[in-house]
């Protein structure tokens, strides 16, 4: 969210699952960029406590997907206390804003019982009747006259070619050049691999298990045309488990796609400069797989130990 510099984003539920103590702390790290970046946060949240509905400048309630309050957050627990609804002492803001769209929880006072609004329908007409909502419309439409359409794209576009890296065309939704990319997702393979260790580990040791294995069958074999057959089946091993390699891989491929879709719709890179920097990160694992497993099956098939052969079929 930071890196994109995206001036407005969408939580949905992003605190489920967490205690409250670190809810709070996702809840006011949203605020403090807020703060810094001058971003938009809408972020749906559930039993949330008074200290995360105090972080909020305006709260939004829907009941029944209409719209019975929009505005000041601070104003919202009055707003409805007017209607007639009771909160009580020891319940939270937005525990009471939540209960409302419940008629099960919601409680009105004794001598409004039979004026406060029960349906939809009802909730929305005294929003759209109230003062709270003329006063949102009157801030909209100041707001829209003292921003220009024109002005504004402008300043955007000015502030994008200010923070663009060199080299990188103007008119590229992305920040930073090809090359930069590139050197930053091959950094990122490079920490992928080192942070997966086991993985690449037990790859090379099943290609030095294959490559015993294979060399094993065709030990000793005879020099002459008798051998033919088994020199020519060495070969064909050392060059199908070679190209096999690549196999390991699909599924981790298939794993990383939506996280570069998620990075490309973010405009931090290019899926492009992930495939090539994919490529260089893995040159030298697989060129020391390679020539582990080469040098094994080659020495230990008993094929010709010349130089010039050794180095034709590496």
């Amino acid at each position: 969210m930071a890196l994109s510099g995206s001036p407005l984003a969408a939580w949905d539920n992003s605190t489920r699952g967490l205690d409250s103590a670190t809810a709070f702390k996702f809840v006011d790290s949203l605020r403090t960029l807020a703060n810094l970046g001058g971003s938009a946060h809408a972020v749906a949240i559930y039993q949330a406590s008074q200290q995360i509905y105090d972080l909020f400048d305006k709260a939004i309630v829907l009941y029944e997907g209409r719209t019975i309050y929009y505005g000041s957050a601070s104003k919202a627990r009055a707003f409805f206390e007017k209607q007639g609804w009771v909160c009580d002492q020891r319940q939270t803001t937005g525990d009471f804003l939540t209960g409302l769209t419940n008629p099960a929880e919601r409680r009105a006072r004794k001598d409004m019982e039979n004026k406060v609004p029960r349906t939809a329908e009802d909730f929305e007409r005294l929003w759209l009747e109230s003062s709270a909502y003329k006063d949102m419309l009157k801030g909209i439409e100041e707001h829209e006259k003292s921003v220009s359409g024109e002005e504004t794209v402008q300043t955007f576009r000015a502030n994008k070619e200010e923070f663009q890296a060199n080299h990188t065309r103007l008119k590229s939704p992305y920040m930073i050049s090809v090359p930069m990319q590139i050197k930053l997702n091959t950094k990122r393979s490079y920490q992928r691999i080192w942070n997966d260790l086991p993985s690449t580990t037990s790859a090379i040791g099943v290609n030095i298990f294959m490559s015993l294995i294979i060399g094993s069958i065709f030990y000793g074999t005879v020099d002459g045309t008798i051998s033919f057959m088994s020199k020519g089946a060495v070969l064909f091993f050392a060059v199908l488990l070679n190209a096999l390699q690549a196999m390991n891989e699909i599924n981790s491929l298939y794993a990383q796609r939506p996280i570069v879709e998620k990075h490309k719709s973010y405009a931090f890179y290019h899926p492009a400069t992930e495939a090539i920097a994919g490529i260089v990160a893995d040159v030298p694992v697989k060129f020391v797989t390679t020539v582990i497993f080469d040098i094994i099956l080659y020495f230990l098939a008993g094929l010709r130990r010349e130089p010039s052969q050794f180095f034709i079929f590496f």
